[in-house]
């Protein structure tokens, strides 16, 4: 999932701001039970099912940890069970507003269209009439196919283990599972992000195909006792909830690669995609438990602790493995987002980034996460944009479905000035990874850099449309409306943030963000009291330079600029790359255009 420095860590400041109001885990959600009608009446698991567009299996799992309303008869068969469509709606209506975050809300999304391609056929015809008459009864008649344009949604597979405590290793194998499809050239694969959005929420296959528009959804359910495993996967189709693929298995854990490649592909044949690529990553089984639980913990993107923990998890991995490519890799982003996340100096941890990377791609060259993870350090810690250029085209002929390589490509075009392009770039990670906020806002953040103030501002009122009242999206629109000159609308929005976040933010970036909206109403005082707070905190913790240098610029102090400049090339910031892309703040001052020459 993306999460570049330059706009990220902003999010950590607002969910710090709002912790306190949020859940740290949604329990099961109480309704209130209404007998109804008998026509209201469902009179088995496979109706409620069927009423609920999911699995048998998917809603005995929310019947017995998310309180599905399912009554029990008192003298009927065993099993036997009811349960009234009324209830259902209003459970369903009560989890899904619980389960939705305080500040960041997912309404449906609404994809582009995906182009159908009918079926060739061959029909010997004498008149153009009788051909296409023929056409005609023979579209109307026949069945509905996912052929046409293969693309799925992999949910978050379901732990149904006795204790409840194999998460990591549910949301582990639903990854593999994701990778594996995305390695497949004719098949299009919603990224890891979107897909994780309706982890834990009832929400039918229909809604869940028309927001991220694919024709199919896999979804399963994973039972671990010891080293037995029981893993049941069902591949539905999206336009009618029919059910194409279902089977059930039965394996030991040291099988857990071959099963994964074993769904992965039956789902690839049945969407008539092609071949999964086969990846053993290591036979270590300890190994790639450890792997499995910094993958959980780096994912959980909730500096500085989880990507600490990642780290001491990847590296167990390679102690227990030192042939692990795939671990190595792990090892190298954690490192590097406490960098790109604001955390540590780039010069304290980037080192230990670019070294595991360099041993991930010594070991397996083959190996796309390798590639992206090196190009990580060339572009934003070593300053090399076309060797960090190369090894993303690297990553994405691995694997062309991956909307982080993408990504990651779209910032080495950034870094290059090529604005048009790297939004090209950007759009074709949103489209892999639809209802990505983080991906939302770096298309904002481009038309921003373009100058494009209308355009960003069309495309953030759209996202907000999407994720109302979503922080760092105000925080963009309001920088927007301030730049085209809009002071009024950027001042009210600026005030919200502000109710929000609290009038003495402690988190540098929240910080220099409010200090760059008072320098843009000339409130200048305001605007060095957050100065002198940054200059402050940067005593005792990591303060990113180019956040200050802004706040400088609008100043118009060419000291304060250059000193705050001179910092992050000193220090080696994630960020000193992209100052290409707004030559009116760091461009007029030869002392700074000499300290970017070194930038290849």
């Amino acid at each position: 999932m993306p999460r570049n420095a330059r706009d990220f860590a902003l999010f950590r400041a607002i969910l710090t701001a709002t912790a306190q109001a949020m859940p740290e885990r949604m329990g099961p959600i109480p309704v209130t039970r209404r007998h109804s009608p008998g026509d209201d009446r469902l009179d088995s698991w496979k109706e409620i099912a069927s009423y609920l567009g999911r699995e048998v299996r998917t809603v005995q799992g929310w019947e017995k940890n998310e309180g599905l309303p399912v009554h029990r008869h008192q003298h009927g068969r065993q099993g036997s069970v009811y349960a009234f469509k009324s209830e259902l709606d209003a459970w369903r209506e009560e989890r899904q507003v619980a389960s939705e975050p305080v500040l960041a809300e997912t309404p449906p999304a609404q994809p582009g269209k995906r182009i159908r391609v009918p079926f060739q056929i061959a029909i010997a015809a004498v008149a153009v009439a009788v051909l296409l008459t023929s056409l005609f009864l023979w579209r109307s008649l026949r069945k509905p196919s996912v052929e046409p344009a293969p693309s799925i949604v992999v949910l978050p597979f379901l732990d149904l283990s006795p204790q409840k405590d194999q998460e990591y290793f549910t949301d582990g194998m639903t990854e593999e599972i994701i990778d594996a499809l995305s390695r497949v050239p004719n098949l299009h694969v919603v990224a890891r992000t979107s897909a994780f959005a309706f982890k834990g929420k009832p929400t039918d296959i229909r809604e869940i195909g028309r927001q991220l528009n694919v024709t199919a959804v896999l979804e399963g359910s994973v039972r671990k006792s010891g080293d037995q495993l029981r893993i049941t996967a069902q591949l539905n189709r999206v336009s009618d909830g029919y059910h194409l693929w279902s089977r059930t298995f039965n394996r030991q854990l040291r099988d857990i690669f071959e099963v994964q490649r074993e769904i992965a592909q039956a789902i690839a044949s049945e969407m008539q995609a092609g071949t999964v690529p086969s990846r053993e990553p290591t036979r270590n089984l300890e190994a790639y438990r450890f792997y499995q639980e910094g993958r959980f913990f780096f994912n959980q993107h909730l500096p500085p602790d989880s990507y600490r923990k990642a780290i001491e998890r990847y590296q167990q991995a390679v102690d227990r493995d030192p042939n692990f490519a795939l671990a190595y890799s792990g090892l190298a982003d954690a490192y590097a987002y406490l960098a790109e996340m604001w955390v540590a100096a780039p010069s304290a941890v980037m080192p230990k980034a670019k070294q595991a990377a360099e041993k991930a791609v010594a070991l397996d060259g083959n190996l796309g996460e390798a590639h992206t993870s090196l190009g990580i350090v060339k572009l934003d810690y070593d300053w090399d944009r076309q060797a960090a250029q190369s090894e993303f085209q690297k990553a994405m002929q691995l694997n062309p479905g991956s909307g982080w390589v993408h990504h990651w490509f779209a910032h080495s075009l950034e870094a290059q000035g090529k604005l048009d392009d790297a939004t090209k770039e950007m759009q074709a990670s949103l489209a892999l990874d639809p209802l990505s906020v983080p991906i939302g806002w770096d298309v904002a953040h481009e038309l921003i850099w373009a100058k494009k103030y209308d355009e960003a501002l069309n495309h953030l009122n759209k996202s907000l449309a999407l994720f109302p009242n979503h922080p760092i999206l105000l925080i963009q629109k309001a920088t927007a409306l301030y730049l085209k000159g809009d002071r009024q609308s950027g001042h009210k929005i600026s005030e919200s943030l502000r109710a929000v976040a609290g009038r003495a933010p402690k988190d540098p970036a929240l910080i220099s963000f409010f200090g760059l909206f008072d320098a843009f109403e000339a409130r200048r005082d305001d605007a060095r009291q957050a100065l002198n707070e940054l200059e402050r905190l940067r005593r005792n913790e990591y303060v990113e330079p180019f956040l200050a240098t802004q706040v400088c610029f609008v100043l118009r102090d060419r000291e304060c600029l250059f000193e705050w400049f001179k910092r992050g090339h000193d220090e080696r910031s994630t960020q000193f790359v992209y100052t290409i892309l707004e030559p009116d703040v760091y461009g007029n001052d030869p002392r700074m255009r000499a300290l970017t020459s070194e930038i290849r």
